[in-house]
């Protein structure tokens, strides 16, 4: 596949730039929704909520990596800002994607074993707490356990964790 048909990926947490690429297409979850950007995407800037974000190459292959927040930016691709030149037969990808997220691991990084372990006490901790935790009824004024709602977001930490790593919550199998 030709680079005018490729966009420009890039994945960078505070820590470390995670992929540096071309791709046919990136697919991840913002709050509004699951997404996939290809190339010509219209300009976008969004959340991205925690996800396994997917970027496929144009052979088919792909990156996994579990992010757990951060945000998406999408437009033009800058060639002239990098300092890259760009000769006359030679197209430059036109669409830049950027990820930005404050943690995000790549699938081969994760330690599953780790992340079930993680994914039991979370559920354990979401059970015992959810009985507490309520839906407020008609009338009533809505209150919010903070311990619950972190709970709940360690147990979908877990979940992505497990799900970027290709194993099944809960089953040790891969998906």
């Amino acid at each position: 596949m030709a680079d005018d048909v490729l966009l420009a990926v890039e994945l960078v947490t505070p820590e470390r730039v995670l992929f540096t690429g071309t791709a046919a297409q990136v697919i991840l979850r913002t709050t509004d929704g699951e997404i996939t950007f290809l190339p010509g995407h219209t300009p976008l800037v969004g959340e991205v909520a925690p996800c396994v974000v997917r970027v496929v190459a144009d052979d088919g292959a792909e990156v996994r990596v579990a992010v757990h927040g951060g945000f998406v930016q999408v437009g033009p691709a800058d060639v002239a800002s990098s300092g890259d030149t760009v000769a006359p037969s030679t197209v430059a990808p036109a669409t830049q994607v950027t990820l930005l997220a404050g943690v995000a691991e790549l699938a081969d990084d994760i330690d599953t074993e780790r992340a079930k372990t993680a994914l039991d006490a979370a559920a354990a901790r979401v059970a015992e707490l959810g009985v507490a935790g309520r839906v407020p009824g008609p009338g009533d004024e809505p209150t919010e356990d903070e311990g619950l709602v972190e709970a709940q977001a360690a147990l979908r930490r877990a979940e992505v964790r497990l799900e970027a790593a290709g194993v099944a919550a809960g089953t040790g199998t891969g998906v």
